[in-house]
């Protein structure tokens, strides 16, 4: 007998109404890909859904469970070794919908009703734009972001960066006037958990290739990760000089994104 995760739903609207696609990527989240994936088909009581899922090649139980809910017809997956911009392009190349939800990973947890209500909210005023919600002020941070298919390909989608391919997308979008911010809706917030992260970061070698990494992804794309001034530390310093050499190295630069200066634009 099949769970009610995996049973058939009903297509709301019959067909008519639009279409939306949640692209998520996995790695590793045995301890919370069922809730995770289970709680984004709870939108299709609400809306026409389909989900993509990009497995990161995962070595835990995630990739069996994922892989039943495909052979049910559940999801869409993809498995491959990836970039988070690169695994994000993917999962959106393989979708149909005419409006896509990204940035919503299975390490959390969402809420099918919050979805719908942000929906609601992106419908009324934010139409034809990329709008991004993420909360702020805690140590759980997490965005998603909606846009209609046909700007995303204006944009030319997900960029292959591991760091900031959030970012990346939005200074796009905001260069063709095409970005909009959302206060997290606290009233019916979109999740139901978000994990802390950075935790596997915890000793001084782990965050020096962190933000090595992060840097490097960031002069890839001309983004300045510190303003006119700002002091940096010796491991900052040393971290942003090594990752300067190593893309001059490798020539790995891309087209630089435009740099928006205004209050509602998030650091990644």
């Amino acid at each position: 007998m099949k769970s009610d995760s995996l049973a058939p739903r009903p297509d709301p609207g019959g067909g008519s109404a639009p279409k939306y696609s949640v692209c998520m990527l996995c790695s590793n989240d045995g301890e919370s890909v069922k809730a995770s994936v289970d709680s984004v088909l709870e939108l299709g009581k609400y809306r026409r859904l389909e989900l993509v899922v990009v497995d990161n090649l995962s070595n835990d139980e995630s990739q069996d469970f994922l892989r039943r809910y495909r052979d049910a017809g559940s999801i869409k997956l993809i498995e491959q070794g990836c970039s988070r911009g690169e695994g994000r392009q993917l999962g959106f190349r393989a979708s149909s919908g005419d409006y896509v939800l990204g940035h919503m990973d299975c390490d959390d947890v969402f809420d099918a009703e919050g979805l719908n209500a942000m929906l609601d909210t992106y419908h009324s005023r934010y139409e034809g734009m990329l709008l991004m919600t993420q909360k702020k002020g805690s140590d759980e941070a997490s965005n998603i972001t909606i846009g209609p298919r046909s700007l995303l390909e204006e944009l030319g989608g997900w960029r292959d960066m591991n760091w900031g391919e959030d970012w990346d997308l939005w200074a796009r979008a905001d260069g063709l006037d095409k970005y909009a911010y959302l206060p997290y809706p606290l009233e019916k917030p979109p999740h139901r958990i978000i994990k802390v992260r950075y935790g596997i970061y915890g000793n001084p070698m782990s965050r020096f290739g962190m933000r090595s990494q992060k840097y490097s992804d960031a002069i890839k794309t001309g983004r300045r990760m510190f303003k006119t001034g700002e002091p940096m530390s010796a491991s900052q310093r040393t971290a942003y000089y090594a990752a300067r050499i190593g893309v001059m190295l490798r020539r790995s630069y891309m087209t630089p994104v435009p740099d928006p200066d205004f209050s509602e634009f998030p650091p990644t």
